[in-house]
């Protein structure tokens, strides 16, 4: 996929002029976060793929922002497919340095060569640019010092290293 800026020509759609050139987004740094994985059950192979449950440990979190722990307890039901690509579908429960309690919901996708992601769980030398693992993450939180994250469109570039997961969240505005 090219990289250069897409220029549209003249086409069918009609519009406003004041709606020709929409803002490109930006990306803010978030946090990052390192989490460590705790047990893997294999639920077996249902109607979408090979079901797989990951629990969390615990992990820490910081950003310019925010920082804090991950309580243990939150996972990954995930779903992969034959050639390894991982459906993600994580929950965790952060809790700020300050006492705030946040609830984390990430969805994405990890891909990439297959003899690489079957390698992921056992070889930590794997580096992070052999494989793509990206996230929608979203937040809940009733403290009203960090409501503004509820507000958010956050994204992640993450990586698996042996039993834990690291991600760099960044915020698109």
């Amino acid at each position: 996929m090219s990289t250069e800026q897409y220029t549209p020509k003249e086409t069918h759609f009609t519009h406003p002029s004041h709606l020709e050139h929409l803002p490109a987004p930006s990306f803010e740094f978030l946090f990052h976060l390192e989490c460590d994985m705790e047990s893997f059950t294999e639920i077996g192979k249902g109607p979408y793929g090979k079901r797989m449950n990951v629990i969390f440990k615990g992990g820490q979190f910081e950003g310019p922002r925010i920082r804090g722990t991950i309580r243990p307890g939150g996972g990954d039901w995930e779903i992969v497919e034959e050639d390894s690509t991982a459906y993600l579908d994580t929950r965790y429960n952060l809790e700020t340095h300050d006492g705030a309690t946040i609830y984390l919901q990430t969805r994405g996708v990890r891909k990439g060569p297959q003899d690489v992601l079957d390698k992921l769980g056992e070889d930590t030398t794997i580096r992070a640019d052999q494989y793509c693992m990206r996230l929608n993450c979203f937040f809940e939180t009733g403290d009203e010092r960090y409501k503004w994250l509820n507000k958010l469109v956050v994204i992640a570039s993450s990586a698996r290293c042996g039993n834990q997961v690291v991600y760099d969240a960044y915020v698109v505005n």
